[in-house]
This record gives structure tokens, sequence and C-alpha cells, in this order.
């Protein structure tokens, strides 16, 4: 068999102390759509014990999970950085655990862990601590310079979410731009659809979500600019209109809360902290509204899926997210709260507006899907080994 014919034996890496972000999603859904493809390539994945829990359900039996022996993850971010450090200090141990014939390894939560002396394949989703250096300390700063910018100079090729992140990344990193990529994420759109599935009423009713609600997923960072929607819904001549948020909140709930009664939003607004995946697209089509008021985006899955889900969307358009809402969302202003009350209450008060987002969100949501972002993968692949890989599967 000539090599431009072999299926390419790939290591993902997926050694890193997020499970519960857009990332995860990124990495969990191009291993699902890359284990569809094995005439194109072979998938091993170098995960901890956590993630294999998380992951081995939802993986084609065709791809391998190695459960790695000696990096062990405790709670708390400063340990878990603890191991990171450990392992890039010693990555000899882990890359042993990795198949001889592996030929690349593609690190899709950005950290390399383990360092190789093989091909690599980098995500890079955006550098927010270059363009907002503000809302990082200066040892968070220098910590992302040597896990982030080094590594993906260092990288045989560097994969990104958007054009824009694109853009950014070559000019401020300095990564060559025959050496990067843009693969658009997707979504499911099996999951993520329009029709009301008979399990939404179960799964929604222990969350008692008010009647009428706009919804904002996202985590509690400061770029996401949670402080800013709630003087949005301060602001917003609807006083009937709820707020529910979702996401990890690293124990900041409480300050999240009194933030909305200061503004008078007490019994406006909830937060339901993480929620399992099954109950995302429920409340995508339960929400009057999906809200998503980000000052910086790598790209942005909540609209992607809100718009699957048939829920309009009010978004942001900074950085990528005019790449992911084309002109299916009605345009947030991040920065000026007054703009953002009178855009939100546009779409909740106006149904036959929302009507047109809704088709106009459809048709954009079909311009992404994770088989099309894995083609673009085993593209990037063959380009970082230096032969052509068929990409169908």
């Amino acid at each position: 068999m000539s090599d431009c014919a072999k299926p390419a034996q790939i290591a993902i890496s997926l050694l890193t102390h997020d499970q519960w972000t857009g990332s995860w999603t990124y990495a969990r859904e191009l291993i699902r759509e890359l284990g569809k493809r094995p005439d194109s390539v072979r998938v091993e994945v170098l995960i901890n014990e956590h993630g294999w829990r998380g992951l081995k359900d939802q993986v084609p039996d065709s791809v391998a999970l190695v459960r790695a022996r000696g990096y062990r993850v405790g709670r708390g971010r400063a340990r878990k950085r603890l191991a990171m450090g450990a392992a890039a200090l010693a990555p000899r141990r882990l890359e042993l655990q990795l198949s001889a014939d592996v030929e690349l390894v593609h690190y899709p939560m950005t950290l390399n862990v383990p360092a190789v002396r093989r091909p690599t394949a980098m995500t890079l989703h955006d550098v927010q601590y270059h363009d907002l250096p503000h809302a990082f300390t200066p040892a968070q700063r220098r910590w992302r310079s040597v896990m982030y910018d080094r590594p993906a100079r260092q990288a045989t090729f560097v994969v990104t979410d958007s054009d824009h992140a694109r853009a950014r990344i070559i000019e401020v990193v300095g990564v060559l731009p025959e050496r990067i990529a843009t693969v658009h994420p997707g979504v499911d759109r099996a999951r993520f659809t329009p029709q009301p599935s008979p399990q939404d009423p179960g799964l929604l009713a222990p969350l008692h979500l008010p009647g009428r609600f706009v919804y904002y997923p996202a985590s509690l960072w400061a770029h996401k600019n949670h402080i800013g929607l709630l003087d949005a819904l301060a602001a917003c001549a609807d006083r009937d209109l709820a707020l529910v948020c979702t996401g990890a909140t690293f124990g900041r709930r409480r300050w999240l809360m009194s933030a909305a009664a200061e503004r008078g939003l007490g019994d406006r607004v909830r937060h339901l902290e993480l929620v399992p995946d099954a109950v995302l697209p429920a409340l995508y089509r339960a929400a009057t509204a999906l809200v998503f008021p980000s000052r910086y985006e790598g790209f942005g899955l909540p609209p992607l899926e809100a718009m699957a889900s048939g829920c309009p969307v009010a978004s942001s358009l900074r950085c990528s997210l005019e790449e992911v809402c084309g002109s299916a969302a009605v345009a947030l202003d991040p920065d000026d709260a007054e703009q953002m009350a009178h855009a939100i209450g546009r779409v909740v008060g106006d149904e036959e507006l929302r009507t047109r987002l809704r088709a106009a969100g459809s048709q954009q949501a079909s311009e992404f899907s994770w088989a099309r972002s894995a083609d673009q993968l085993v593209s990037v692949y063959g380009k970082a080994l230096g032969r052509e890989l068929t990409a169908r599967p």
C-alpha cells in the first residue's frame, strides 16, 4: 500500500483540566467524526481517568482510548496545572504510552501535554490573552506565552477555529501563514433541532424555568460580559423578562447573583451552573431568544447551536462572531447596555422578527457541520505529514 493510500496514524492528546467547555465539545465531536474515517485516519486518544469516563461511551469503536499512566489530575486549578507542569518536565513517560506507529500528535485542547518528538498539530482557539491583556494577570499572560505561543511556533501545523483567529495568530504569535489553517467547528443537527423532543418536559421540569426568558450559556469569565448583560436587562422595558444562565461559575455564582440583586433583578435572574449535555437543546428550544454579549470569541458555538435549535439569536458580532452568525442574528454592542436592551426588546417583543431569525438561523447553521470540520482536519493532517489523505468516510 502506498503512503498516499494508507491511513494516517494519529494520536490526540486530551490530557487537560477543562472538560465542560467549548474546547472539550470541539475535541469530542471531532474525535467522533474522525472515528468514522478509518480509511483516512486511525485515531488513538491519550486521556486521563476522569476524561476517559466522560468519553468512553461517546466515540466509535474504531477510536482507541489510551488511559495515561502517571498523570493524576486533582481538584483545583493549581493541582491541575502542577500535573501539566510535571508532564511537561518529564514527557517521555507519557509519549512511550503512544503506539509506536503514531505519525502525528494533535493537541485539540491547545496544551501540548505531553511534548513529543514527532510531528504535531496544535489547535489554538484564540489569542485573547494578547488582545484583552487586562483580563489576565501578568502571571497568566506569561503562562499562556509559554504554554500556547511557543508550542504554536514550534508545531508542524496549527489549526484554529475562525479566519479572525487565524489572522490574529499570524500577527501576534508569529506562526507562518502556510502553517496555519482555519477549521470551523460544526453543530450536531441531530441533537440541535427545532423539533421538540418528547423528553424535553422531563429534562426541563427540575430546572423550574421562568415563563419567558432569554438564555445565556457561558462560563463566568470577564470577557463573557455577564455584568453588561445584567445592565441591559435592568434597562429593558419588558419587566417580566427573565434571564437564565448556564456554564462554569468557578465559585463566583454568589457574586453574580449579588450583582443581579443590586440592579433589582434578584427574582429575574437564574444561574443553573453546569447542566448535562442532554438538557442544552431543550433549553434552546424553551428560550424566547439566545443572548450572547461576549466581548471576545475564537469561534462561539452557542449562537450556532441556538440557530440549529430554532432559537432566535441576539449576539455580539465582534471577532469571530460575525463569521458564526452571518446576517442571522440581531447585533448587540457589548459595551452599550442601552443598545443591548433595545435589541433584546426588539427580539422578544416581535414575533415576526423571531420567525425571520429562526429561518435565517437554520440556513446559517446548515453551513457548519462536524463532518465538514473532520474533512478539513484530515486535509491538515495530510499537509503536516506531506501526503494526501482521503477525507470522506
